[in-house]
């Protein structure tokens, strides 16, 4: 299963309370087709589904991911780095 640092799920809560979702908008770990920009992957705002597995950080859910991609990153990391890389980051590593 995708393991989430606390470092991304604060960055996800800081990022969460900055774009002032609307009720039922949460933020989702994305793959295409739902993910169109530049990469693999991207974080997207959506809504959640049936199917979703949610990620919590201080008694609210900051990030949801469809359950098969989940499981297709099984042994993943999404972290947020500060340190050895040029900006601030989400970074998905994948073992």
């Amino acid at each position: 299963m995708l393991e989430v640092t606390s470092e991304a799920k604060l960055q996800l809560k800081v990022v969460s309370q900055a774009q002032k979702l609307e009720p039922g908008q949460i933020l989702r770990l994305a793959v295409p087709p739902v993910w169109t920009g530049q990469g693999d992957w991207g974080i997207v705002i959506d809504q959640r589904g049936a199917a979703d597995i949610a990620y919590a950080f201080e008694g609210n859910t900051v990030l949801i991911i469809e359950e098969v991609v989940a499981h297709s990153l099984a042994n993943s990391i999404l972290d947020y780095k500060t340190e050895g890389v040029p900006n601030p980051r989400f970074t998905l590593d994948i073992y």
